[in-house]
């Protein structure tokens, strides 16, 4: 036993001095081997700390997050709305024509809450609110949720929903943090930019990016007035309404839209420039509502072509193609082919540009045009009026139809019927243009074509065809009765979605 006992001691023993044997053969010590095997990575970073190089850069950001996210709040909405009660028997059989059961009373809807939410920023210490029209919209219900926790009821002031703007009011609060409103007619292309609000309901949520273009159009609806500033800044649903902020803190512009194909952030985002913002939110607290200035022109952009055949640089003015009788444009004496190249002092470079200004004066203002007519300056002043939803809808077929049919629609007045050579019998609406990636370009439509019909319903102004096509749902067919010259047909007409995807 004790022998036994000896063996293993010696056994042991021998086995340990091979090991130091080893090691001391690697020239390393055990200490210095169980160290090689912990230590992962360089000894030092590869540069000084930040902080030595560029004081104050890291803690940019963090520092507008202090200051901007106190001004920043969630938008709860909630609506109740009607939905038909699910009958088995119709899901299966139609029309509840089965098992005699035609003669049973409809089945009652049923109503549904609907909740959204969205966001917003203070704009006054006694709670005003600007965020989306879209966000509060139909609303039955407002909550707004602070940065500290704290919960109020809103009411809405009022709504502008051509422009997308919306401005609330909480009720019960005081002494709230503000936010600075900055210019954003001073951005740059390419300056860096925040976005702040509550993606998919995730509040003090900020992202950055820079500032890709501005002046985007025809980004949502073509009867609205947009003049996008666009940036890559990660924008989600639930941006809706929050700022879009510069280095300094400055609000430039309210989160409104994304353009994606998922329904996600995909790089392209779009906001309302905090200057259209702020002088619509100041109309809405005075007045309740906003009212726009109407000159009565049709007009296009000068470019390409249509440059040289006026003999005039492109985007150096808005050609008038045709002038709205008994208009403010005609009764100041503007005429069909003047260029439009200032307004106010201010130069006009494309129709986006004109019309959002346009709209921007206050009606009865008289108004400083600046047209060039066969080369020559001319000034005139026109007092504009007010551009009521009759107006919108008859004076300017873009407005109308354009973003659900991809056509240019125009109603038949004399000038037009004498351009066309159109006899006084014909009674409908011209197509001035199509646009080529929409539905109706791979159709036998053209330019100059009139419309009769819509489902076998007259149509004689642009309005009534707006109205034709309003109670049809997304990727609808509508069948057209069209006249080209002495022949009538009928060609069946797909319809799109006029908006891309927003929040």
């Amino acid at each position: 036993m004790r022998q036994s006992r000896f063996s293993n001691r010696i056994t042991r023993m021998l086995f340990m001095l091979t090991l130091v044997l080893a090691f001391s053969a690697c020239g390393r010590s055990v200490s210095e081997l169980v160290a090689a095997r912990t230590s992962l990575g360089a000894d030092n970073p590869p540069l000084t700390p930040i902080e030595q190089r560029y004081p104050g850069f890291k803690q940019v950001y963090a520092d507008v997050a202090d200051k901007v996210i106190p001004c920043v709040v969630s938008v709860h909405s909630a609506k109740v709305v009607q939905v038909p009660q699910f009958d088995p028997f119709e899901w299966f059989f139609g029309q509840q024509q089965q098992r005699g059961r035609q003669q049973q009373p409809q089945q009652p809807s049923q109503q549904e809450r609907i909740e959204g939410v969205g966001s917003g920023f203070i704009v006054s210490a006694d709670g005003y609110i600007l965020t989306n029209n879209h966000v509060v919209e139909g609303a039955d219900d407002l909550t707004v949720t602070l940065s500290d926790n704290r919960e109020f009821t809103a009411k809405v002031i009022g709504t502008d929903p051509p422009t997308d703007v919306a401005v609330i009011k909480i009720e019960g609060a005081s002494n709230l943090p503000v936010a600075y409103l900055g210019d954003s007619d001073k951005l740059r292309i390419g300056e860096m930019v925040l976005a702040v609000g509550s993606p998919f309901g995730l509040s003090e949520t900020m992202t950055q990016g820079i500032i890709s273009a501005k002046g985007r159009s025809n980004v949502m609806d073509p009867s609205s007035y947009e003049n996008f500033l666009q940036t890559d800044a990660a924008i989600n649903p639930g941006n809706s309404g929050g700022p879009l902020v510069d280095l300094n803190g400055a609000v430039v512009g309210i989160n409104s839209a994304i353009y994606s194909r998922s329904g996600g952030n995909q790089g392209v985002g779009f906001a309302i420039p905090v200057n259209m913002a702020r002088d619509i939110a100041r109309t809405l607290i005075d007045e309740g509502k906003v009212t726009r200035g109407y000159l009565g022109v049709f007009i296009r952009d000068i470019t390409g072509d249509m440059a040289k055949a006026l003999n005039v640089q492109p985007s150096s003015g808005v050609l008038v193609d045709n002038v709205i009788d008994k208009s403010p444009a005609q009764k100041a004496g503007i005429k069909d082919g003047d260029i439009i190249t200032a307004i106010n002092g201010g130069k006009v470079t494309s129709s986006n540009d004109l019309r959002n200004r346009v709209a921007a004066i206050k009606p009865g203002t008289p108004t400083d045009f600046v047209v060039l007519r066969d080369g020559k300056s001319m000034d005139f002043k026109v007092t504009l009026e007010e551009r009521t939803e009759d107006v919108a809808q008859s004076s300017n077929p873009s407005e109308a139809a354009r973003g659900r049919t991809g056509l240019t629609l125009q109603n038949l007045s004399p000038d037009i019927r004498s351009q066309f050579n159109l006899p006084e019998d014909v009674k409908g609406v011209i197509i001035t243009d199509i646009d080529a990636a929409s539905p109706a370009a791979r159709t036998s439509l053209q330019p100059g074509d009139v419309i009769l019909e819509v489902n076998r319903k007259p149509v004689t102004t642009v309005a009534e065809f707006k109205k034709a096509i309003d109670g049809e749902t997304k990727d609808a067919t509508v069948l057209l009765r069209v006249q080209r010259g002495d022949t009538r047909s009928f060609v069946p007409l797909r319809l799109q979605d006029s908006s891309k995807k927003g929040k």
